[in-house]
């Protein structure tokens, strides 16, 4: 019996320090909350190192003499905040890139129906232009009809006469600008396909010509649009440099004026080269308007030679 109870004496001893040791209700309130920021679903896996740095200044108020507790719990308190303001502009980080990337989505699916745009507009007026030949062409076939007809009177047949060279006339100038519409296109064509690049300082350069763009507007004609993989296979050849895109204008008009439309330009041919599959990353697009001419502007071929977009695949620096 006096065995028993010296064991059970004993063992009360022994287990006296566990059951005079304290929860520390700080410590545990602070776990609690790097516990509640971890369990977070938005929050829960960003700032892991303020997370640790908080957690360590938790623990070490468990060593922290009572001189010195304060100070640490203040400490493992502000470690805490730390923590999760860290995560949350974290998370608004991740939250403004995703937004960043569906802005730009956006934007190059608008340049796409741009595109799509001026090329439905293109093929429209191709047609009205033959259209209009085509009547030119029947008016014709009626005003000679009209003159075998009006052979029954003279007066008649003068004035059925004057019409058919008037309608003759009309067919010619019809046929002439549709001839010059499609001369040009064809032309502008045959440019972007023998376009060659030259070698500067800076680096190697292609020049578009003016003639790519409609007067005064800064979107590109339908063919110039169509005919740009020689310019894709130029920035292609150099996957590993980046490309400066400037426009340039010619010396008339208002430097205001000059420098957007020089701008709009060459954002143009960068938006098509993403489309046409060059990496956006490498593209930088800049209006330089009027300020770098290469020709004399007080001739119409210098002012021809002014107006112009550069694709210039810059050296490694």
């Amino acid at each position: 019996m006096n065995r028993l109870l010296m064991s059970a004496v004993l063992a009360l001893c022994l287990c006296a320090p566990a059951l005079a040791q304290k929860v520390d209700p700080e410590m545990e309130r602070l776990r609690a909350q790097l516990r509640s920021l971890d369990e977070e679903p938005a929050l829960g896996t960003l700032a892991p190192a303020e997370r640790l740095r908080a957690q360590q200044a938790i623990e070490a108020l468990s060593t922290a003499s009572r001189r010195e507790r304060s100070d640490a719990l203040l400490v493992a308190e502000r470690r805490l905040d730390i923590a999760r303001a860290a995560a949350e502009a974290e998370a608004w980080q991740q939250q403004i890139a995703q937004l960043e990337r569906e802005r730009d989505q956006i934007l190059l699916e608008a340049s796409r129906r741009d595109a799509e745009a001026a090329r439905l507009e293109a093929e429209k007026l191709r047609l009205q232009s033959l259209a209009r030949a085509e009547e030119a062409e029947r008016a014709q076939e009626a005003a000679a009809s009209a003159i075998a007809l009006s052979e029954l009177s003279s007066a008649e047949a003068e004035q059925a006469k004057r019409l058919a060279e008037a309608q003759s006339q009309e067919a010619a100038l019809a046929r002439r600008e549709a001839d010059l519409a499609f001369a040009a296109a064809d032309s502008l064509r045959l440019q972007l396909q023998t376009m060659t690049a030259t070698s500067e300082a800076r680096g190697q350069v292609m020049t578009l010509s003016g003639e790519a763009f409609a007067s005064g507007q800064s979107r590109l004609k339908p063919e110039a649009r169509a005919n740009l993989q020689r310019v894709v296979e130029f920035v292609g050849r150099f996957p590993d440099k980046d490309v400066l895109i400037e426009g340039h204008t010619d010396s008339q008009g208002g430097a205001n004026l000059n420098q957007v439309l020089s701008q709009k330009r060459a954002e143009a041919v960068r938006d098509a080269l993403v489309q046409d599959g060059v990496d956006a990353t490498r593209l930088t697009a800049v209006g330089l308007g009027k300020d770098r001419p290469v020709a004399d502007n007080a001739s119409a071929e210098g002012r021809a030679r002014n107006r112009r977009v550069e694709i210039v695949v810059l050296e490694a620096r």
